[in-house]
C-alpha cells in the first residue's frame, strides 16, 4: 500500500473497513494499521494451525491429500461409513499395473519414459486418463519413489523460494515418512531394488550411440495432431515428434508420439531426420530481408514504452554533439577538449542504446548470412552441436505433414526483420498474423481437418482452408513467426 500511495500517487478506498485516504484523519490511519496487523496475525495463525493439523494426521497414520496415488482410491470424511472409514483403499486393477511397473523397472532394462509408454497402453490407465494428459516420465519417476505403496504416509511443509506464494519448492528429499493406516501392495524388497536401479542409472554414462545430436531436437511437431488438438486439452508437448535412431539402417528419423503417450493414433508416419533438416535449411537459406528492414527495426524499438526515456536522452545527446562539432569548427575549443568531450558523449549514447537494437540486428545478420554460418559449423570441433545451437537462435518450431515441412516458426525478433506480406493476404488471415506478431510463408501441402477414414486426407490448397488451419496453430503457439 505504501508503494501504491507514495510511488504511484494512488488513493486506496475500502468497501468494508477503514482507509486513511477516506478523510486523511489520524483515526482512520490508526484503524487501517490495526486491521492490517490483525489480518496478518490471522493469516499466520491459520497457516500454523493447518500445518499442525496435517502433521497430527500423519502421526495418526492418515493420508494427507485430496488426490490418491495411482493404485489407490480415496474415501473422504464425507464419504466414510462405519464399514469404510476415511482413508486409502487399494484399487485392484490399477494396483496390478503399478506392481508390474515396479517389476519392470527393477530389471534395469526400462527407463521412466519406457515405463510411462507401457502404462499408457493399458486399458485401465487409458480409461482413467481419458481427456487428460497421459502418464509421463515425471509421474513414473515420482511413483517409483513413493513410499505410500509400502504403507507409509508423508508430511512435508510447503515452502516458497519467493514472496507472496511464488516459486513453490519441490517436496522431494524433504518428506517425513511415518507408518500409515492403509495397506501397502508393493513388497519392500522390490521397492528397494528399484531405488538401487535408479541410483545406478544416475551414475551411468550414456554411450555415443545414445548421445546422438539432432539439430532440430524438441522443435519438430506433427501438423496433423496440432491442427486436430482436442479442445480444452492443456499439453505443451502435444503433437511433438521425437527423434529415433535406426541402428539397422543407420539413419535417424522423427515420429509422432501420440499413441505412445496415450492419445488416439495419428496417421503421420516417421520422417527421415536428414529430409527434415534439408527442407528447413533450404527455407532459411532462401529467406530475403526487405530493403526497409532498418526502418522497421527503428520503428519497433521506438514503439516499446520501456525504451522511450533512453531514446529521448539519445536525441538530446546527438544535439549536444552537433553543437560541440560547431564549436570545434569555429575554433572555440581546443582539439584535446573536443576529442575528450565528443568521446564522452559517444560513450553515453552507446550505454543508453536499447539492447533491442543489438538483438534485432543480430537476427538480421543470422538470416542474411545463414548459409555462411551453417557451412562454417563444419569446421567446429562438434559440427552437429554447433549447428544445433545456430538453429536454436532462429527456429522455434517446425511443422511436418506427411514427409513435407509445411511451416517453420521463428523466434519473435524475426517478425520485425522479415516482411509479413500482409498486403497479399486476405483480411481474416492478416488479422490473425497481426494479433500474433507473425511472418508466414507456406509450402504447397497443408494438413486438412481429420476425417473418419484412417488414411490421410487430401491436402487442401484453398485460401479458406488455410485460414481455418492456422487458427488452432496460433491459439496453441503464440508469439512466434510462421514461415
Amino acid at each position: 500500500k505504501m508503494l501504491l500511495r507514495h510511488e504511484y500517487g494512488l488513493k486506496l478506498f475500502c468497501v468494508e473497513g477503514f482507509s486513511e485516504d477516506d478523510n486523511d484523519s489520524p483515526y482512520t490511519a490508526m484503524m487501517e494499521q490495526m486491521l492490517a496487523v490483525f489480518s496478518a496475525f490471522y493469516s499466520k495463525n491459520l497457516s500454523s494451525e493447518t500445518k499442525r493439523g496435517k502433521y497430527q494426521r500423519v502421526v495418526n497414520g492418515e493420508f494427507n491429500g485430496s488426490v490418491p496415488p495411482l493404485g489407490y482410491d480415496l474415501v473422504t470424511t464425507l464419504q466414510a461409513t462405519p464399514e469404510h472409514p476415511a482413508g486409502l483403499y487399494i484399487n485392484p486393477e490399477q494396483a496390478e499395473v503399478v506392481l508390474r511397473a515396479f517389476e519392470r523397472y527393477s530389471t534395469g532394462h526400462y527407463s521412466d519414459s519406457e515405463i510411462a509408454q507401457w502404462m499408457n497402453t493399458q486399458p485401465v490407465i487409458q480409461r482413467l486418463r481419458m481427456d487428460k494428459k497421459p502418464v509421463g516420465k515425471e509421474t513414473v519417476r515420482d511413483m517409483l519413489q513413493n513410499r505410500t505403496y509400502l504403507g507409509y504416509v508423508a508430511y512435508c511443509e510447503t515452502e516458497y523460494s519467493g514472496t507472496l506464494g511464488q516459486g513453490k519448492r519441490s517436496s522431494r528429499h524433504r518428506k517425513v515418512w511415518m507408518e500409515g493406516k492403509h495397506e501397502g501392495f508393493i513388497p519392500e524388497p522390490l521397492f528397494e531394488d528399484c531405488q538401487s536401479v535408479r541410483a545406478g542409472l544416475a551414475r551411468k554414462f550414456k554411450t555415443d550411440a545414445v548421445m546422438r545430436t539432432y539439430v532440430l531436437h524438441d522443435r519438430v511437431y506433427c501438423a496433423h495432431c496440432v491442427s486436430n488438438m482436442p479442445s480444452g486439452l492443456v499439453d505443451e508437448n502435444y503433437g511433438k515428434m521425437r527423434p529415433y535412431w535406426d541402428h539397422r539402417r543407420e539413419y535417424g528419423y522423427y515420429r509422432c508420439l501420440c499413441k505412445e503417450r496415450g492419445y488416439r493414433p495419428c496417421p503421420q508416419h516417421a520422417v527421415r531426420e536428414e529430409s527434415v533438416n534439408e527442407q528447413v535449411i533450404d527455407v532459411l537459406t532462401h529467406l530475403e530481408i526487405p530493403d526497409n528492414f532498418r526502418e522497421r527495426v527503428e520503428a519497433a524499438v521506438r514503439d516499446r514504452v520501456e525504451n522511450e526515456a533512453a531514446l529521448k536522452r539519445m536525441e538530446e545527446i546527438r544535439e549536444i554533439i552537433e553543437r560541440v562539432d560547431l564549436r570545434w569548427d569555429h575554433g572555440f575549443i581546443s582539439q584535446e577538449e573536443y576529442v575528450e568531450k565528443r568521446g564522452q558523449l559517444q560513450r553515453e549514447i552507446e550505454a543508453l542504446r536499447p539492447i533491442d537494437y543489438d538483438e534485432l540486428h543480430e537476427a538480421a545478420d543470422l538470416i542474411q548470412y545463414f548459409r555462411t554460418y551453417w557451412d562454417g559449423c563444419a569446421d567446429m570441433e562438434n559440427p552437429a552441436h554447433a549447428r544445433q545451437q545456430l538453429l536454436q537462435k532462429i527456429v522455434d518450431q517446425v511443422f511436418i505433414y506427411r514427409d513435407r515441412v509445411i511451416a517453420v516458426a521463428l523466434h519473435g525478433n524475426f517478425s520485425v526483420i522479415l516482411n509479413t506480406g500482409e498486403d497479399e493476404m486476405p483480411g481474416e488471415l492478416a488479422e490473425v498474423l497481426k494479433q500474433n506478431g507473425c511472418a508466414i510463408i507456406f509450402n504447397d501441402a497443408q494438413p486438412g481437418r481429420e476425417r473418419r477414414a484412417s488414411h490421410y486426407p487430401s491436402p487442401q490448397k484453398s485460401t479458406s482452408c488455410s485460414i481455418r488451419l492456422l487458427v488452432p496453430v496460433f491459439q496453441t503457439i503464440r508469439g512466434a513467426d510462421y514461415l
